[in-house]
């Protein structure tokens, strides 16, 4: 490093030189430790700020860690405030009239990229998990991967065929059902210090958990089953799910499920599931109706109605839940919530540059929650919009135009009709915004 007072004559931008040249510190002569010091702290916020860095000269580029090539084998580099955003007007990941190319949506800085991803000509998206793609292939229905969408780096699995010869359904429905109910796995993902990507699948309707480690040659299905474990959800590399007691006992039970272990000590070093860990309990007139879990700022937040009236909505720390902490929080800051079948939480406030904060997407309040209602108002339609409820005043407002019930919103389309239909599975691959009876 340089002396302060070197530092300052560097950078004041007087005449040093004595010509009536101004000089300007020489960045590409930073020492290789210092460039690859400010790489770390750069990737901490977003892979593509990153990307740029490397792309300053090619003395930072040869002194950072490349993406390309590790893009899932190393953690640090996974996507994961990034989310694909659907198109609708009938155009689906890998339609031809999209030449191979999709659209992101960054959670936390509200940019937008494109990346081209030629495996979704024949793959659909089965979940995403720390921004990387679960791809699933359209004629084999079995074939598995783990796509980095803007590194193109893929993690081979097992072919989930060879879970369903290892299960055996309890009833007709399993049994009629099984292949279905795999397609609706949500995952989580691990990656050891020696490079081994191991996948996790929550499968919920059947009650169990399988696991695999890509290059393996079949899926390792949990010998315990939890009934039911619901509204499974992916942070930090582990699962967690919420389960309903008995009426009787009026209580709602969290769990989490850690990634297998690398060895049983059985002297084979086979890997072996935990059984799953109940971490917390509250009785259930605190929380009436739970929606779902969803991320935010680290933190995994539990999102909840707090009577059969769905007149207001509660927020938990699921650390506090843990801790016996039931209460609940009232501000989120600069953050609005979706709920769906996966929940996301996006930033209104970003940086831009010397300490001011700009807000964005006007549509979207801070410090609240969007969800869908139905209504069913006396002689007439039963008709269903998306609704913003605000944590600070408990007050419910119109978060867009439009009936969602039996058709799309009409056009043109609002980031919150994207953002809503990326929360609903069954949507992602079909090319139109979300609706409740398509």
């Amino acid at each position: 490093m340089s002396p302060c007072s070197k530092l300052r004559r560097l950078t004041r931008g007087d005449d040093d030189a004595g010509d009536g040249k101004t000089m300007f510190p020489d960045w590409a002569s930073l020492h290789q430790d210092l460039v690859e010091l400010i790489g770390c702290r750069v990737l901490a916020g977003d892979l593509h700020d990153y990307v740029r860095f490397r792309a300053v000269c090619s003395h930072w580029s040869a002194s950072t860690a490349r993406p390309r090539g590790r893009g899932v084998l190393d953690p640090r580099f996974h996507p994961r405030r990034w989310m694909m955003l659907p198109e609708g007007h009938g155009l689906y990941p890998g339609h031809p009239d999209l030449r191979g190319f999709v659209r992101f949506f960054n959670l936390d800085t509200g940019a937008f990229a494109r990346a081209h991803l030629p495996l979704l000509a024949d793959h659909v998206v089965l979940d995403t998990v720390d921004g990387l793609l679960l791809l699933l292939h359209r004629n084999d229905e079995t074939a598995i991967r783990l796509l980095h969408p803007f590194t193109g780096d893929v993690a081979e699995f097992p072919p989930l065929a060879s879970l369903l010869q290892q299960m055996e359904p309890s009833n007709y429905y399993e049994q009629t059902n099984m292949r279905r109910m795999l397609m609706r796995a949500r995952a989580s993902v691990t990656v050891t210090s020696s490079g081994a990507i191991t996948l996790v699948l929550a499968l919920d309707h059947l009650h169990r958990v399988a696991y695999a480690t890509a290059g393996d040659q079949r899926w390792t299905p949990s010998a315990w089953k939890l009934k039911p474990f619901l509204k499974p959800v992916s942070f930090q590399g582990k699962l967690y799910a919420y389960q309903l007691s008995p009426f009787e006992i009026g209580k709602l039970y969290i769990y989490q499920f850690d990634p297998p272990c690398p060895d049983s000590g059985d002297g084979q070093g086979q890997s072996r599931l935990p059984l799953p860990v109940k971490i917390a309990e509250c009785p259930m007139d605190k929380l009436c109706f739970v929606l779902h879990f969803v991320e935010w700022c680290s933190e995994l937040l539990l999102v909840s109605y707090n009577d059969v009236s769905f007149s207001k909505l509660l927020v938990y720390r699921v650390a506090d839940l843990v801790s016996g902490k039931i209460e609940p929080v009232t501000d989120i800051g600069d953050h609005t919530v979706f709920i769906g079948d996966r929940s996301l939480c996006i930033s209104l406030s970003h940086n831009k540059g010397k300490g001011s904060r700009t807000r964005s997407f006007a549509s979207m309040s801070p410090n609240s929650i969007i969800c869908m209602h139905t209504f069913h108002e006396p002689f007439s339609e039963m008709f269903a919009r998306f609704e913003q409820y605000d944590l600070s005043t408990g007050i419910w407002t119109p978060a867009s135009d439009g009936d969602v019930y039996r058709r799309p919103p009409p056009i043109p389309h609002t980031l919150i009709h994207h953002i809503f239909t990326s929360c609903k599975y069954d949507f992602e691959n079909k090319g139109s915004m979300y609706c409740c009876t398509i």
